[in-house]
């Protein structure tokens, strides 16, 4: 019986398949049932109603994943915090949305590892709101994401950054506002899955602007590769370095004032790394205080 193995049990649980749970947890569908046969021929016990489509855990094995939750708790604090500030130790999971930060992220883990060197980061990326649920459920220390939308329960968000919101649009265009670079070109929307793609669109929204959509995207880059050969315009968070730079686009703040998103770091009250997490969040407010400086 591995972690592995239990892992893979808890997220059959709360995802309710082992398609879900291995979407999850970045594995294949066939390691994720090989996990979970693995534990019931080491437990002789069947943990799976296969009868059901999708196969849900049946009784023993909703028992068993109580116990397995206990488990891989005591294994996420198996190192422990010390009192002495500088020196922190253990074990910290942080989840990411993959659109945020993808540059001021980096920096922090480096400078982290180098204040202390006995603290451990593992990140996960994946959707916010599905991250959002690891986090409740302890399977993630802190998270770093856009601003929810939404209730979140008792979870801690915490804001260090924000990023304005730009229209991108090829570099021979001629519009100079953002209206008229809208109507200029096609529109290349960013994907509907990021709560900034519905921020945008509230936005357009409420100023009448209906653009001519022809796609939508999930990535930033493939956008911006998409602008600069001429196929459109897109609204898109600035990215560090931004991406009008990188492929030499033509760049205006969305709205008056400029429309902004907040990126923070969400925590959930009284987890026993809160040291570790302490010294995340300072460090991502200093990296992005000196990215700030030096871009201004």
């Amino acid at each position: 019986m591995s972690i592995r193995e239990l892992e893979s049990l808890v997220a059959v649980a709360d995802r309710g398949s082992i398609t879900a749970a291995a979407e999850r947890l970045f594995l294949s569908v066939p390691a994720v049932s090989a996990h979970i046969t693995s534990l019931e021929v080491a437990l002789n016990t069947q943990l799976l109603d296969r009868r059901r489509k999708p196969a849900r855990l049946n009784s023993a094995g909703t028992l068993l994943c109580e116990r397995a939750r206990g488990v891989l708790s005591a294994y996420r604090q198996f190192y422990e915090t010390v009192s002495d500030s500088a020196d922190l130790a253990g074990m910290l999971t942080v989840g990411a949305s993959p659109t945020v930060l993808t540059n001021v992220i980096p920096k922090t883990l480096v400078a982290l590892r180098a204040a202390h060197p006995r603290i451990q980061v593992r990140m996960r990326y994946g959707r916010a709101w599905s991250l959002l649920k690891d986090l409740q459920h302890g399977e993630i220390d802190a998270l770093i994401i856009s601003q929810p939308q939404g209730a979140i329960g008792d979870t801690k968000w915490t804001s260090f950054a924000r990023e304005p919101v730009m229209v991108i649009a090829p570099p021979e265009a001629k519009g100079r506002t953002d209206e008229a670079l809208l109507a200029e070109y096609p529109y290349i929307r960013f994907g509907k899955r990021f709560w900034v793609g519905d921020t945008i669109a509230a936005h357009l929204a409420a100023r009448g602007i209906v653009p001519n959509q022809i796609m939508e995207v999930d990535s930033r880059e493939a956008i911006a590769l998409m602008v600069r050969h001429g196929l459109g315009v897109s609204i898109v968070p600035e990215s560090d370095p931004p991406l009008s730079k990188l492929y030499g686009l033509r760049e205006v703040p969305l709205g008056k004032p400029p429309l902004t998103r907040n990126i923070g770091l969400a925590e959930s009250p009284g987890n026993p790394k809160q040291p570790l997490i302490d010294a995340l969040l300072r460090g991502l407010k200093e990296i992005t205080q000196s990215s700030r400086q030096r871009r201004g």
